[in-house]
């Protein structure tokens, strides 16, 4: 099989009413599965994997927008809510495009960073009833 590469170019996202993808810089969605502990007991047969829960995330890095419908102002104005949110990755080319979509808990981002560099918002929110679609 030869090599296949794509390029992180295009993706489309909403959280909640917002449509977030011209404002987005960098993301990853982390289904947070995670290995189980590995358990022995004395009998023959006695070795199982305890079974984990999955904490799935969503972690954003965006250009700060503090208008009044800017995400940056929504994500500080709805502390502790749910929100639904659609992610398509590779929306431009058919045999690559996929969905994930869910909810999101909303939490306000860290503010600040250097003298004259351009604000960013970054925030890791976490996500659960994540699904996946091929589109």
């Amino acid at each position: 099989m030869s090599v296949h590469k794509k390029r992180l170019k295009l993706i489309t996202l909403s959280i909640g009413s917002n449509s977030l993808e011209c404002q987005v810089n960098s993301w990853k969605l982390d289904p947070g599965v995670k290995d189980g502990d590995r358990k022995y007991t004395f009998c023959p047969d006695g070795e199982f994997v305890e079974e984990t829960d999955a904490e799935a995330s969503l972690e954003l890095k965006l250009f700060s927008d503090w208008r009044s419908a800017g995400f940056s102002t929504f994500l500080w104005n709805n502390p502790n809510t749910e929100a639904t949110f659609v992610l398509d990755h590779h929306p431009d080319d058919p045999d690559s495009h996929v969905r994930f979509s869910g909810k999101v808990l909303i939490q306000p981002a860290p503010v600040g960073g250097d003298a004259r560099e351009t604000e960013m918002t970054e925030v890791t929110l976490q996500a659960f009833n994540v699904e996946f679609e091929e589109v």
